[in-house]
């Protein structure tokens, strides 16, 4: 997550076919009598994960279609998802959010159809999120398939997104530019005003096929694998495959170089701007040691690649889906800031975000109810890797930088568990980085290490593709030790 106080192909799956083309024309759709095979998502799975596709049958399914030349001031997209009700009420409307907006109206959508049929384009929540309004209720078990036209204008300033999606220094960095539908829970559509604090996307495990266009000398990182790359009259298509994922990002530039590495089934891969190969470098070798200490302390990685990309960001580092964005601040590694060299906070900031691919993409929460979740067990899991990495002492010392950021409010004992906007931004840095991974460290000491490590395994193993609370949480550390911790979530982690 991003840190703060750092400052098509012929080979589509059958029924996802998107047809039109060029911006101000239509797009036809038919409803598919079957939605098709995953098989096609198997490429970028390692082994053990293919034969478990068909738990994904009824799972979201987008196709993308985006269009982008220089001077990449705009992205021309399509999109199709097929949606299936796997609630156990009907729908009358179906939430989409346009994550572009969140830092102004940059995102415009044209066209909606609904079963091929077109309706009104409905905003919602400050034009961050459309509504869908169904034709007829969608009942426990249907399918819809909607389609989508639209342009996002890309920024070329930070803006409020902390360049997250930008083209700045020759590098795209094309954070969630499409409509991503939301999870619906027992508080309805998980759908609102964009928050000042925190990440926000909040969505159940889907699959996607996105094809782009774009000059052909632009190297692009995305989530997934490349599975059929063509050439076009202005550069080059290119087909990614991924699934099932949270989410889809890729960052592109001409001035891209790489270097890899392979753990296990996983290619790893840092991309980054050539004159950063020392950073590109260490990068990669941070990112290995990452996944080969998750992989054992957790359970394995599931997919063929994990690939890490340099982009100019405000914030240190951002997760993705099988991938992550780091800020091309720090792969100057002898830089300083503060008087601390950048390696340090390169280091610790891509340990960070390779752990999210448990704690976030694998394993989801509230992003914006609940994120000390996914933050604090990122945080605490960097501790393991620089306890494995370097042994407990340099653990230990990672481990005093919660501490500095909980000082930053003067140690003030708020609850964990708020929810991210009713924290001021100092509060949430300090609570959500500070105290959060402070009390996971607590359950460690107080639960014994083997109680506690077994606990990370039952947690992985339970809510793998699923979405872990703060109340199975502490149901399952309590299970795991056979002890009462009430009382040490009271002190920590509960409004009182």
């Amino acid at each position: 997550m991003k840190n703060h106080q750092l400052v098509f192909i012929g080979l589509l799956v059958a029924g996802l076919l998107l047809t039109g083309c060029e911006e101000g024309r239509t797009i036809q759709s038919d409803h598919p009598e079957e939605t098709g095979t995953l098989d096609i998502f198997q490429a970028g799975l390692i082994e053990s994960e293919r034969t478990h596709l068909e738990q994904f049958d009824t799972a979201t399914q987008y196709t993308l279609h985006l269009t982008f030349h220089e001077p990449f001031t705009e992205i021309v997209g399509r999109e199709q998802v097929i949606y299936f009700n796997n609630e156990d009420v009907p729908f009358e409307e179906i939430y989409l959010r346009m994550f572009p907006n969140n830092s102004g109206d940059t995102m415009v959508v044209t066209q909606i159809l609904v079963d091929g049929e077109e309706i009104p384009v409905q905003t919602a929540y400050k034009n961050s999120a459309l509504r869908v309004a169904l034709p007829a209720l969608l009942q426990p078990g249907e399918s819809v398939v909607l389609d989508l036209v639209y342009t996002i204008q890309i920024p070329t300033d930070f803006g409020g997104n902390y360049g997250l999606f930008s083209y700045s220094d020759g590098i795209l960095a094309l954070d969630q530019v499409y409509a991503i539908i939301p999870v619906y829970d027992d508080e309805g559509w998980n759908v609102e005003e964009p928050a000042p604090n925190g990440d926000m996307i909040y969505t159940d495990p889907a699959f996607f096929t996105v094809t782009v266009e774009a000059p052909a000398d632009l190297v692009i990182a995305a989530t997934g694998v490349l599975v059929e790359e063509h050439q076009t009259d202005e550069g080059k298509a290119q087909t990614f495959v991924a699934g099932p994922v949270r989410d889809f990002y890729l960052a592109a530039s001409k001035q891209y170089a790489s270097v890899s590495e392979q753990v296990g089934e996983t290619l790893v891969t840092s991309y980054f701007p050539e004159g950063y190969e020392e950073g590109g470098e260490f990068v990669l070798d941070v990112a290995v040691n990452a996944l080969r200490s998750f992989n054992e302390r957790l359970g394995v990685y599931p997919y063929t690649e994990l690939d890490l990309v340099g982009t100019p960001m405000q914030a240190a580092g951002m997760e993705y889906s099988g991938i992550v964005a780091m800020s091309t601040q720090f792969y100057a590694l002898e830089a300083t800031f503060s008087g601390v060299p950048a390696f340090t906070y390169l280091e610790s900031a891509t340990a960070h975000e390779v752990a999210h691919e448990w704690f976030f993409n694998m394993i989801m929460s509230d992003q914006i109810d609940e994120p000390w979740i996914d933050e604090g067990m990122a945080q605490f899991l960097t501790s393991l890797y620089y306890e494995d990495r370097y042994g407990v002492a340099a653990a230990e010392r990672y481990q005093e930088s919660w501490s500095s950021r909980w000082s930053r409010v003067d140690f003030k004992p708020m609850p964990i568990d708020l929810p991210a906007q009713d924290y001021t931004e100092a509060e949430y840095g300090a609570i959500i980085y500070g105290r959060a991974p402070l009390f996971i460290q607590s359950l460690r000491d107080n639960m014994g290490e083997d109680a506690f490590m077994e606990f990370l395994k039952a947690a992985f193993s339970s809510f793998k593709w699923e979405i872990l609370n703060t109340g199975d949480f502490q149901a399952l550390v309590e299970e795991t030790c056979g002890c009462d911790l009430q009382a040490r979530f009271s002190n920590w982690v509960f409004d009182k």
